[in-house]
């Protein structure tokens, strides 16, 4: 262990680390993410405008400042509210249409 340990924090492997590690690239790909990110709250905050949805509204909201684990259980959980007021709606509708007949 000690071997490795005086390797490791040797000259030559200091200088090797610092020639091989660019913390710039580390940056630029967090950057990257951030303009996506930064991108895909856009589109939903124009989609949420457009169609008067307050719940697109808070997902532009949250792609913006949360992480994307967060977001995409928020879409899931939306996706499966929406699913269910579809259910109800046809129900609805069927039961307005056996009414009506």
């Amino acid at each position: 262990v000690s071997k490795a340990l005086a390797i490791l924090s040797g000259d030559d492997a200091h200088d090797l680390f610092t020639r091989t590690f660019n913390p710039a690239l580390v940056q630029r790909e967090s950057t990257v993410r951030s303009q996506h990110r930064e991108a895909a709250s856009n589109v939903l905050a124009v989609a949420a405008e457009k169609l008067h949805s307050p719940r697109l509204a808070t997902l532009a909201y949250q792609v913006k400042w949360d992480a994307f684990t967060r977001v995409k259980k928020a879409i899931d959980d939306m996706i499966a509210q929406l699913t269910a007021e579809k259910e109800a709606e046809i129900k609805h509708k069927d039961f307005c249409v056996d009414e009506f007949n």
